[in-house]
């Protein structure tokens, strides 16, 4: 059993390569909404149009696609993604705040897009996002679904148009037919592999939703939030857990720093383009940096013109540590099962 030091939450990566490109267009397909609802004094519709855009912005970088599919694939697989998170805002939009009802709705959906993810590699990601958005979005208080997922696609749409110009126009590889796709799929879910994120991900998520219903306070969706950002289908190792949980706590704490200091709104705008630019780097370089980069970047995008009071950045920062802990504990049970 591989022991796990400091020195592994602090490697730095550079298998990856991450091009200039990738930074400047995921910052500006996160400022744009953000400096138009600055101007505007629409900074609700202005958040949920930088959601759409975080949702989608990276999708296909790196190592996944590059490469490898044409243009036009390429536009279709984002577009694809694009549907998918925005039906997860709605959704997520349309239960949060409906108690055991949204939480039962919550923990179905994402249950059945955890077994539907096996399905491919495009779909797990799609699925991993739709998790993902579908829990953030039932933080968004009282917001009218429709008007979410309009303003959402927007976003979506917006982040597609800017990074395409960059992806690769080769030839595509010869890829599995549906067929053997679909086989591959159900002979996976007669073996416990395919069902190692069901399992690690929907009891963890049971609890989580379980505590945010008994325990009624306004940023209890965090508890859940941090499961769905710790528990992931790829890289769902300890080392990966941890990293993601320690960062995403230290991210917390960076975000309702941020928020106290209520900070000139362009100046908000500045620091969702450099947060939202170093997250293509942080992705492949370090998992922890990456969270402690993304996690500030959400809670300035959900508490967008609001000004919390201090008790409630403490609620997120407990409600995220309690998310994470839960989190761990399948990984942990998984990894003794591994190894006895």
């Amino acid at each position: 059993m591989t022991v796990l030091e400091p020195r592994h939450l602090i490697h730095w990566s550079r298998d990856t390569p991450v091009l200039p490109p990738q930074l400047i267009t995921a910052a500006l397909a996160m400022a744009a909404p953000v400096a138009y609802g600055v101007a505007t004094n629409h900074l609700a519709h202005a958040s949920f149009a930088a959601l759409g855009a975080l949702a989608t912005s990276t999708f296909g970088h790196a190592s996944t696609t590059r490469g490898s599919l044409s243009w036009l694939v390429r536009a279709q697989s984002r577009a694809g993604v694009g549907a998918v998170v925005t039906g997860a805002a709605m959704a997520g939009a349309w239960l949060g705040g409906r108690g055991w009802v949204g939480a039962a709705g919550v923990l179905l959906l994402a249950a059945v897009a955890a077994v539907v993810g096996g399905f491919n590699r495009w779909m797990a990601d799609a699925t991993t996002r739709f998790i993902t958005f579908l829990v953030m979005a039932t933080g968004l208080g009282a917001a009218d679904p429709w008007e979410v997922g309009r303003w959402f696609a927007l976003g979506v749409a917006w982040a597609i148009l800017l990074t395409m110009p960059f992806s690769s126009t080769e030839a595509g590889v010869s890829r599995p037919s549906y067929r053997r796709l679909v086989r591959r799929w159900w002979g996976n879910l007669h073996r416990f592999d395919g069902w190692r994120y069901v399992v690690q991900l929907v009891p963890a998520l049971a609890l989580a939703e379980a505590i945010g219903v008994l325990w009624n306070q306004e940023k209890a969706y965090w508890i859940a939030l941090a499961v769905v950002i710790v528990v992931r289908r790829r890289g769902g190792s300890l080392l990966r857990a941890t990293q993601r949980g320690l960062g995403t706590c230290a991210g917390v704490v960076i975000g309702g720093a941020l928020i106290l200091w209520v900070p000139p709104s362009w100046v908000i705008v500045v620091v969702v383009s450099v947060l939202a630019g170093l997250r293509p780097l942080l992705k492949e370089r370090n998992y922890a940096a990456y969270a402690m980069v993304m996690t500030p970047l959400v809670v300035l995008l959900m508490d967008l013109g609001r000004t919390p009071e201090l008790s409630t950045i403490g609620y997120r920062l407990i409600d995220t540590v309690i998310g994470c802990t839960i989190a761990v504990i399948p990984t942990l049970v998984l990894r003794r099962r591994h190894v006895g």
